[in-house]
């Protein structure tokens, strides 16, 4: 016998069922749409969320925006609720990725530990002999984030994000996104040269 946990997928009849249920004020059937909508919800994250949150906080932020949905969707404006909803967490994730980020950011005087002690982290960045990788990397991440993600592949900025703001590690990160091992650190090497010759243009 099939356990019920075990179902994945739904047809469109029955999740236009449960949100019928749900839009009267089923609280059962609001759960089956939070259940039902999880697949978008884990994907709007991968595509559009670009910050150091933990993936299960997200999930949960993104629960929330389809409660929110579910109140705010006027059926009268016959507007399908899933594109209603994609939209929503679209920009939803894309605006907190930002505000994440911002958060993060370093200044450029900011005192971060150098070969020789503390120094600025534009002194660090334009010294072309340091051999301190991740503190180079960590102006990186902070400083040009948000320029970076412009140059760089959908892939290579979610490979950024999970290793260097998740703590993901590339095992994790192959397993994650099905990708080969090899495939993950050739993408990761990638976008950190990307990320080099940018600051160096910027400088």
């Amino acid at each position: 016998m099939k356990k019920q946990n075990e179902k994945t997928e739904y047809t469109l009849e029955e999740f236009d069922f449960q949100l019928k249920e749900a839009l009267n004020g089923s609280i059962q059937a609001t759960e089956k749409v939070m259940e039902m909508t999880s697949p978008l919800i884990k994907s709007s994250v991968k595509k559009y969320f670009f910050g150091s949150m933990t993936y299960e906080d997200l999930l949960q932020e993104g629960y929330l925006v389809i409660a929110q949905c579910l109140e705010d969707y006027d059926t009268d404006k016959s507007i399908p609720f899933l594109g209603y909803a994609r939209t929503r967490l679209k920009y939803y994730y894309m605006d907190l990725g930002r505000k994440s980020n911002k958060d993060e950011c370093d200044s450029l005087n900011r005192q971060v530990g150098g070969k020789d002690g503390t120094v600025e982290v534009m002194e660090l960045i334009k010294d072309e002999n340091s051999s301190a990788d991740g503190n180079i990397l960590k102006c990186e991440e902070y400083l040009f984030l948000l320029k970076s993600l412009k140059i760089l592949t959908t892939r290579e900025a979610q490979i950024i994000r999970l290793y260097y703001f998740q703590n993901k590690s590339m095992k994790e990160i192959s397993r994650g996104l099905e990708l080969s091992y090899r495939t993950v650190v050739n993408t990761k090497a990638n976008a950190i040269s990307k990320l080099r010759s940018f600051m160096e243009k910027q400088a």
